[in-house]
This record gives structure tokens, C-alpha cells and sequence, in this order.
């Protein structure tokens, strides 16, 4: 993009002082895969990049829906947040550039290479379980139960479940909703998409991202859960799922403060890991593999701890 597009120029604007040649060229690379247009924007000679999002021009399921305020809320909630963990700060925000949300770029790897590769694996899950321990800790409120629930039978209308499994998964759940494990004082703010693409590592640091559907008044376990679903797929997939525990317990203990923590923790964590590994047989092109994770997911429903 050159000097005089309408974009570029207000994209030069917000960045202030970052920017010593006002003329500069703008790249432009699309991102993806992506639910929305997603591009990263190269200020040449400046030496950094920044990440626009335009909630206007979605590119998944879901068309229709308040983009000003899906842009507004986003914002606002980087805000909050960028004060509790490490996340690529919220920069600016335009409704009339197809709700563009502008957000610091973060050139790091993410976990999902390091799962892929089998790389530094538990350093960088104990990583992981103290920054989801602060945002936990940090954020904490009341935790609104039904409305938890709620999100995850909504979701749940989405996944793979037919005829009898779906019934059996639901029964199941209605079991957990009214299981004393759940009672809890205090709710938090939860990522809600712990999967390994969203933590990047960048010189020394973590970085949480794509933190769209975070939300609060949630249970902790949740991001617990889809993350330990995530780790255990990786393993299954290859024919050793048992090879995946070792490193889950590992991932609980690094989140547990104690003892009594990380008992309690493995006490709620089948609920979370049976919905994360529904999430992932969602997204699965492999009916064998699908198959399986919706049997393990059952499974855990039944199990009185990790």
C-alpha cells in the first residue's frame, strides 16, 4: 500500500512514535487460516509488523452478527487483559475499515510446532500452566454454572455426536452438571481456546493469542481440559495416547499450587478433556480417528479422576 490509500494512512497514524518515515511502504499478507480477514502489515525500513483483523468480512460458518460490537468488545477485553498476562497489545480500533481491530504482531512460534516436533514439551507446557495459572488467579469472580453449561450444550449442537451417542454424551452431562466436584466459590476469566496454535514463545516470553472467545465468570479447568485433549490427540493419532499422560500430569502439576490443587484438579478435569477431545474430532478429516476420540470422550465422562 502506498502513501495517499485512505487505509494505510490511518494505519500509519496509530502506530505514533513507532513510525520515523511517515511515506514508508505498507505490505500486505494475508493470514490463514483465519474466521475472519486477517492480514499482517509490514512497515518497510520500520522494523516491525502489525495484525489487522476485519470483523466485517468473516470467513467461517457464522455471516451475520453486530461487527461494531464483536470489534468493540474484542478491543476492550485486550485491554483488560493485557494488564493480567503477555498478549500482542490492542493497538486501535476502526469501524469504518470493516471493524478493523489492530494488534501488535508477535513473530513467534507456537506450541503446536513444538507438540508436532516433540520439542522442549514439558518446559513449554509448564510455560503454558503458570500463564494460564495467572490469568486464572488474576481474574477471578463469581462462577456462573448454567451459563457454562449453557456454552458448552451450544457448542455441542455443532460436533459430531448422532442418534443414541448424542443422547448417551447428553445424559452424561446432566450427571456432571449436578456432581458436587463443580461446586466452586470462584469463577475466572478463561481463554476458552487453549489450543496449541494460540501460545506463542518469542525470546524468552509467552504470548497468548486469539483471545476473541475468551470469557468470564468461567471455570478454570476448562482451558485445562482442551489443552490436555489437544496433547492427548497428538499422541492417539500416532498409535501411543498412553505416552500422553505422563505429560498432562506434568501440565497439572506445573498449574497446581499445591497437592490439594492438583487432586482437585484431576478430580474436575474429565468433564473439560472429554469436551476438548469433542472440539478436536469436530475439526478431524480421519472417521477412524474421529471415532475414537468420540469413545474416549465418552469414556472420560465416567471416570471419577484423571
Amino acid at each position: 500500500m502506498k502513501h495517499g490509500d485512505s487505509f494505510r494512512n490511518w494505519l500509519i497514524r496509530v502506530q505514533g512514535h513507532r513510525i520515523k518515515d511517515l511515506r514508508c511502504n505498507v505490505r500486505e499478507f494475508r493470514v490463514r487460516p483465519a474466521s475472519h480477514k486477517v492480514c499482517r502489515y509490514e512497515f518497510e525500513g520500520e522494523g516491525f509488523s502489525v495484525i489487522a483483523k476485519f470483523l466485517e468480512k468473516p470467513t467461517g460458518k457464522i455471516k451475520k452478527y453486530d461487527c461494531k460490537g464483536a470489534m468493540l468488545n474484542e478491543y476492550y477485553k485486550l485491554k483488560r487483559l493485557e494488564k493480567v498476562i503477555d498478549i500482542p497489545c490492542p493497538i486501535a480500533a476502526n469501524r469504518h475499515f470493516n471493524c478493523v481491530l489492530v494488534t501488535e504482531y508477535i513473530p513467534g512460534k507456537p506450541f503446536s510446532w513444538y507438540l508436532k516436533n516433540e520439542k522442549d514439551l514439558d518446559e513449554k507446557l509448564r510455560a503454558i500452566a503458570h500463564l494460564l495459572g495467572k490469568l486464572h488467579r488474576d481474574t477471578k469472580s463469581n462462577y456462573e454454572k448454567e451459563r457454562d453449561f449453557t456454552k458448552i450444550r451450544k457448542n455441542l449442537a455443532h460436533m459430531p455426536l448422532h442418534g443414541s451417542t448424542r443422547q448417551r454424551y447428553e445424559k452424561k452431562l446432566e450427571k456432571w452438571e449436578k456432581d458436587p466436584r463443580l461446586e466452586r466459590v470462584h469463577g475466572c476469566t478463561t481463554h476458552n481456546d487453549a489450543t496449541p496454535a494460540n501460545y506463542l514463545f518469542y525470546r524468552g516470553k509467552i504470548y497468548a493469542i486469539d483471545l476473541e472467545l475468551s470469557t468470564e465468570h468461567g471455570y478454570f479447568a476448562h482451558d485445562l481440559g482442551i489443552l490436555s485433549a489437544e496433547v492427548f490427540h497428538h499422541f492417539a493419532r500416532k498409535g501411543t495416547a498412553s505416552a500422553a499422560i505422563p505429560h498432562i500430569k506434568g501440565f497439572l502439576r506445573n498449574y497446581s499450587l499445591d497437592e490439594k490443587e492438583y487432586h482437585r484438579i484431576k478430580q474436575v478435569l474429565p468433564l473439560y478433556m472429554s469436551y476438548g477431545l469433542l472440539r478436536v474430532a469436530w475439526r478431524s478429516k480421519d472417521p477412524g480417528h474421529r471415532k475414537y476420540l468420540i469413545s474416549k470422550a465418552l469414556e472420560l465422562l465416567d471416570r471419577p479422576a484423571l
